[in-house]
C-alpha cells in the first residue's frame, strides 16, 4: 500500500488506497510464475499476501482509465494460473496442520490466548488452500470463511465446523483439546484434494 485513507462518503465508509501500478504489475507477472509472498500489514491478522494484488485487479471495476492501464492488467487475471494455484497450496498447507500441533502446547496450561492464535493461523490457511483449489482470488481474511463455504472443493460444513471451533475456546484443557481436534478433521478432508503435508512433531 502506497497511502491512502478511510473515508466517509454520502455516510458509507469507503477505504482510497493507493497503489504503484508497476508494482501491482510486477507482482501480477510474479504470480504467474508461482512466486508469491506474505508480510506482516496491520489489518491482515493473517499477513499481507502479496496475490492480493492480482484479486484486486481482476474484481476492480474502473471508474476512471484513460490509458487502459487497468484494462490491461485484468487480462492477466483469467484464467486464473496455473502456478499460482500450486504455489499457494505448497506454501499454506503445511501449516494448516503445524499450526494445530504447536496448539497442543497451550493445552496443558489453558492458554487460550496462545490456542485461538494458533487456530486462527490454521483455518486462515486452510481458506487460502480452499480459495486456490477453488481457483478463486482471496482478497483478505474479512469474510473468507463463508465465501469458502460456497466453493465445489470444501469440507463439508466448513463454515459451521470453523465457527464452533472459535465458539468453544476457553482457558481450559478440555476446550481447547476439542476445538484442535475439530480442525485437525477438517485438515484431513481437506488434504483429500493436495495430499499429506502434515508435520508430526
Amino acid at each position: 500500500m502506497n497511502g491512502g485513507g478511510w473515508l466517509k462518503v454520502e455516510g458509507i465508509s469507503v477505504d482510497f488506497l493507493y497503489r504503484d501500478m508497476e508494482q501491482v504489475n510486477q507482482v501480477i507477472d510474479d504470480c504467474h510464475s508461482g512466486q508469491i509472498t506474505i508480510d506482516y500489514q496491520p489489518g491482515h491478522p493473517h499477513g499481507f499476501v502479496s496475490s492480493i494484488y492480482i484479486g484486486e485487479v481482476a474484481f476492480g471495476l474502473p471508474l476512471h482509465d484513460p490509458n487502459g492501464v487497468l484494462a490491461a492488467l485484468k487480462t492477466k487475471t483469467t484464467p486464473y494460473p496455473a502456478k499460482l494455484k500450486q504455489a499457494t497450496v505448497n506454501k499454506f498447507a503445511w501449516e494448516i496442520s503445524f499450526s494445530l500441533v504447536v496448539a497442543q502446547k497451550a493445552v496443558a496450561r489453558g492458554d487460550v490466548a496462545y490456542a485461538a492464535g494458533c487456530c486462527f493461523r490454521s483455518v486462515a490457511c486452510m481458506n487460502q488452500v480452499l480459495f486456490a483449489l477453488n481457483e478463486a482470488y482471496l482478497l483478505n481474511e474479512k469474510g473468507a470463511v463463508a465465501i469458502a463455504n460456497g466453493f465445489a472443493l470444501r469440507p463439508a460444513d466448513y463454515q459451521q465446523q470453523v465457527e464452533s471451533v472459535f465458539a468453544l475456546l476457553a482457558a481450559d484443557a478440555e476446550s481447547i483439546s476439542e476445538a484442535i481436534a475439530i480442525l485437525d478433521e477438517i485438515e484431513r478432508k481437506l488434504s483429500q484434494w493436495y495430499g499429506d503435508r502434515r508435520l508430526e512433531i
